[in-house]
């Protein structure tokens, strides 16, 4: 006898009929500006895809204060402070967030540093940028309490700086862009145009081996001195004095750690987006530096030697020091 396929909607039909009447789907609505919907339920955590206000998501479940939900063809998790239950919607934030702007650039100039205790328009300028972003869910109202502590300490780590929750020069450069760094005094700006320089193109070859150079760490500005070694898979190098080694200690906050920072390199009227770790190991040729060895710098698309691969933390720093100008 031959057999016929059943459609898809025939078979449901068919199951609702033994099961009774489905459940209907649960849906909301976006209830700000923009909300990332995210891998997991952290702020941290990746943005798959960012959602526009007004539009539906469906709610598949309830996880405090999160929601799991459907976007089209992404499933992750938003905020649900941001979901309302109707397209005009009510939203949990303030009077004082309704005329929160699409983007950063529309709130102005970039606010001064602040941290944990400050109140005024500075910190409230922080908070909607902030919010534009979707790392805070609380009022903007120019407190900076807990909330927005964690927002700026969710931002940093998105970003691989240092999580101290303070909105600092640097941070405030990262979000507010480039025209914030006008005010920032610890980056400096010698008007060289950062470039992100291929190592396999141009890069491997930039530096004689013996020069020695300059880097400075993005994160605190710290200019060290240092000394290129080798330079096969990446740059190899030593501090140039026990002075430069004291520097560089200190921006690993007394530790020698191989985690992976974003810095500049200086070489002649040139100016390269790199990536250090601060750990000795292998060989030296400066003996009276205070640093048994040497660490390694890397550009674009360099490879480390044990693995000869492109390291992704190196490179996801390299990134971040692009951004900056020395």
């Amino acid at each position: 006898m031959k057999r016929r396929a059943i459609s898809f909607s025939l078979f449901l039909a068919m199951l609702l009929s033994i099961t009774g009447t489905a459940q209907a789907a649960t849906y909301g609505y976006v209830d700000a500006t923009g909300l990332y919907i995210r891998e997991s339920a952290s702020t941290s955590a990746k943005a798959l895809r960012c959602a526009e206000r007004g539009e539906k998501l469906e709610i598949l479940r309830d996880e405090g204060d999160w929601y799991y939900v459907r976007y089209g063809v992404v499933y992750g998790y938003v905020a649900s402070d941001f979901v309302s239950s109707s397209p005009s919607g009510s939203s949990s934030s303030s009077s004082a967030d309704e005329d929160l702007p699409d983007r950063i650039s529309d709130l102005g100039d970039a606010p001064a540093t602040s941290r944990e205790g400050d109140r005024g328009d500075d910190v409230k300028k922080l908070q909607q940028a902030l919010k534009i972003l979707g790392f805070l869910k609380g009022n903007c109202d120019g407190i900076f309490g807990e909330q927005t502590l964690e927002a700026v300490k969710a931002f940093q780590k998105s970003r691989g700086l240092s999580q101290d929750g303070i909105a600092g020069k640097v941070t405030i450069k990262l979000i507010f862009g480039e025209d914030a760094a006008d005010a920032d005094s610890s980056s400096g700006n010698s008007g060289i145009k950062t470039e992100k320089l291929d190592w396999f193109d141009g890069g491997s070859s930039l530096i004689p081996k013996g020069t020695y150079f300059d880097i400075k760490d993005v994160r605190t500005g710290t200019v060290i001195r240092v000394r290129l070694l080798y330079g096969s898979n990446h740059l190899d190098v030593e501090p140039a004095t026990k002075e430069d080694t004291a520097k560089l200690k200190q921006v690993y906050g007394g530790v020698w750690s191989w985690d992976r920072r974003p810095v500049l390199v200086k070489y002649g009227s040139r100016v390269i987006a790199a990536s250090m770790n601060g750990m000795p190991h292998g060989e030296q040729a400066i003996y009276d530096n205070d640093f048994d060895g040497q660490f390694c710098i890397h550009f674009l698309n360099s490879k480390t030697h044990g693995s000869d691969k492109v390291d992704a933390d190196h490179q996801y720093c390299v990134n971040v020091a692009a951004q900056y100008t020395w």
